[in-house]
């Protein structure tokens, strides 16, 4: 039985995208800690308040941070792919550059229009949140090409350079910088840590871009590209930017959500519970890491049972690997949230009711990925419009009768039904399959 575990382990290792989600999902293993003991530090030192601040505003960030980058972060899974394999050199090289300054006047645009905002009308925001808007404003063109960077990382498939400066080199940079904040007798406020966060991603941005530009291929100069081609890539990219928006809006609605419906202290109760859930994330998305360039690879051969095979390998491989950690944090539930402090135990229920979100969502793999590198803008945009309706309706049900606890009973209730539309539209319009097949044995690929 041992030495047929261990062939059946040596055949899935051949799969190449199976051990890209193998380095990304260890990478992001370490990643869940060390990101787990920065928001504990923020939590322990930080008042409730300015902890909710910081949680509130960094989410917005998450979302809005994909307008920034103009859909070039998901873009470069269709096309970096597709160039290698096709050895469209100059091509590559043109998206490359044409990517950068996208992102670079996109994001530009955007900071410029929140500064001017904030200058010209004050009034219409909360003054807790008035300043760390403004020091997020300032950073976010640096955020935004940190995105983009790592995008063109995962493209390429170098999967430890797209995981380890964000996920890991930050967070220690940041619990470098509250130290020494803490030592200076500077006050760790929402402004303070925010301002950390900006100055670690410079950093990370540097030494990102440093290490992705030894690494890329010496081909053609950017001058052989057309500027009808650069409009192709900048409208394909756009195109991508609202259903990706929403995709990213998604995944954070319940504290965005929660944001305008309860108080800032209940708000960072809640996060609490999801960060502690980290490994069971990051599992999930160690596999939408790598699923994105695989797929693109399977589209470029013209290999329909080949991709096919690559999505139920991928959704297994997800399904199976969200249980035990979903189980792992709620045996470890009561002490990991202690960590935080004692008013945060208070979140368990939660922290149970988005464990089985997370397996329910599990269940439908890299549906997402698969209609990004078809191509498939107005598909992602409806199932992810239809997702968030859904929540938005339940969390204003549930929300004033439950309070956190409702919000998250809410997430089972939408990842049910993002289930079912998801399995359904996709197979109806794809013909491909995205629904967990446990059971289901397909040969790795070489």
């Amino acid at each position: 039985m041992i030495a047929r575990s261990v062939a059946r382990l040596q055949q899935a290792l051949r799969d190449p995208g199976l051990r890209g989600a193998l380095v990304s999902i260890s990478v992001r293993i370490a990643a869940a800690f060390v990101g787990l003991g920065l928001q504990i530090l923020l939590a322990r030192l930080m008042a409730l308040e300015d902890y909710g601040v910081y949680v509130i505003l960094w989410t917005w960030v998450s979302v809005v941070g994909q307008i920034g980058v103009l859909g070039f972060y998901d873009s470069a899974a269709r096309f970096i792919p597709r160039y290698g394999r096709r050895e469209k050199h100059a091509h590559l090289t043109g998206y490359l550059a044409t990517g950068f300054r996208a992102v670079i006047l996109g994001s530009g645009l955007l900071a410029a229009l929140a500064i001017a905002f904030l200058l010209v009308l004050p009034g219409l925001v909360d003054p807790a949140f008035l300043l760390p808007i403004g020091v997020l404003a300032l950073g976010f063109p640096v955020l935004s090409l940190e995105t983009y960077v790592t995008g063109v990382a995962r493209g390429f498939g170098w999967y430890a350079l797209s995981t380890v400066p964000g996920f890991i080199l930050r967070p220690v940079l940041i619990m470098t910088g509250v130290g020494l904040a803490r030592l200076s007798g500077l006050p760790l406020d929402a402004v303070t840590v925010l301002a950390l966060v900006v100055l670690s991603s410079i950093v990370v941005l540097v030494v990102q871009a440093l290490l992705l530009r030894a690494r890329l291929p010496k081909t053609a100069a950017p001058a052989a590209t057309t500027p009808e081609r650069r409009r192709f890539w900048l409208l394909a990219s756009v195109l991508m930017m609202p259903a990706m928006t929403a995709e990213e809006l998604f995944v954070w609605i319940d504290v965005l959500i929660l944001g305008f419906l309860v108080s800032p202290d209940q708000a960072s109760l809640y996060f609490a519970a999801q960060r502690s859930l980290s490994l069971a994330a990051f599992v999930q998305y160690g596999f939408m890491l790598v699923a994105a360039r695989g797929f693109s690879l399977s589209l470029a051969s013209a290999d329909r049972a080949g991709l096919q095979a690559r999505i139920t390998r991928s959704t297994n491989a997800t399904f199976w690997l969200t249980i035990p950690s979903v189980a792992l944090t709620l045996a470890a539930g009561y002490p990991l949230l202690h960590l935080f402090g004692e008013a945060f135990v208070s979140a368990y229920p939660c922290l149970v009711l988005l464990g089985l979100a997370y397996i329910v969502r599990a269940a439908t793999g890299q549906a997402a990925e698969l209609l990004v590198v078809q191509g498939r803008y107005r598909l992602s945009l409806a199932i992810v419009s239809i997702s968030v309706a859904a929540c938005l309706g339940l969390m204003l049900l549930l929300v004033p009768l439950y309070g956190i606890t409702g919000a998250a009973a809410a997430m089972v209730l939408v990842q049910i039904v993002r289930l079912v539309v998801v399995t359904g539209l996709v197979h109806r319009h794809t013909g491909y399959w995205v629904l967990a097949r446990p059971f289901t044995r397909i040969a790795a690929q070489d």
